[in-house]
């Protein structure tokens, strides 16, 4: 008899908090304090990991300030992202690479034209390893009129780079030099990129746009 008590003691000690819990439930029901999907399921940030790498500082429009041009990796991705002297946001944009390792290397600013500039950005693509080993790095246009950071569009060029180790001991490797003139004479520079006889030709069209020929 004891131990028939005992154990329902027991039972009882265990539905306590079950029975609590089920009061707060229906509480909740009734005051509409139950907490909804869209509680739940909260924003995921645009970025979880960023590092941010070294600040240049550069006057792009000639109005004697210095902007802040910063390289990053956002969640493993290379951005470049530039703010005024006030460190207020201009412009920033996505540099899509290959594989590991990809690094935004090298800027170089260019006047095409009394009213157009552009930023040569030289991307290192990383690489991919397997049965094969290759490496690449591109070229990126961030080109803008007038000095009004507001036309800033960025556009991919082509590779400058190109690296390839392939089964059978095949291996190339080509590296292009990026040159920036008039080509056609038509009084806006071009940028060429050239590897021996191979030539990649970039004509600047106007509102950030581009040809190659």
């Amino acid at each position: 008899m004891v131990q028939q008590y005992l154990i329902l003691s027991f039972m009882a000690l265990l539905c306590l908090p079950a029975r609590a819990q089920d009061e707060r439930y229906y509480r909740q029901i009734f005051k509409g304090e139950l907490v909804t999907e869209a509680d739940v399921a909260k924003e995921v940030p645009v970025s979880q990991f960023n590092v941010k790498g070294t600040v240049y500082k550069f006057d792009l429009n000639g109005d004697g300030f210095d902007e802040s041009l910063e390289p990053q990796k956002r969640d493993g991705v290379d951005w470049l992202e530039i703010r005024d002297f006030s460190e207020r946001k201009l412009f920033e944009g996505k540099l899509l690479a290959m594989g590991a390792e990809s690094a935004l290397y090298k800027i170089k600013a260019v006047t095409l034209s009394p009213k157009v500039k552009t930023l040569i950005l030289f991307l290192d693509e990383g690489h991919t390893k397997g049965r094969r080993f290759e490496s690449t790095a591109r070229i990126f246009l961030l080109s803008y009129e007038n000095n009004d950071f507001t036309t800033m569009k960025l556009t991919p060029g082509p590779h400058f780079f190109h690296e390839k180790e392939a089964q059978r001991e095949q291996y190339f490797r080509r590296d292009y030099v990026v040159n920036v003139y008039d080509v056609d004479g038509d009084g806006t520079r071009d940028i060429a990129v050239q590897y021996h006889h191979v030539q990649r030709i970039l004509r600047y069209l106007g509102k950030g746009e581009w040809s190659r020929f």
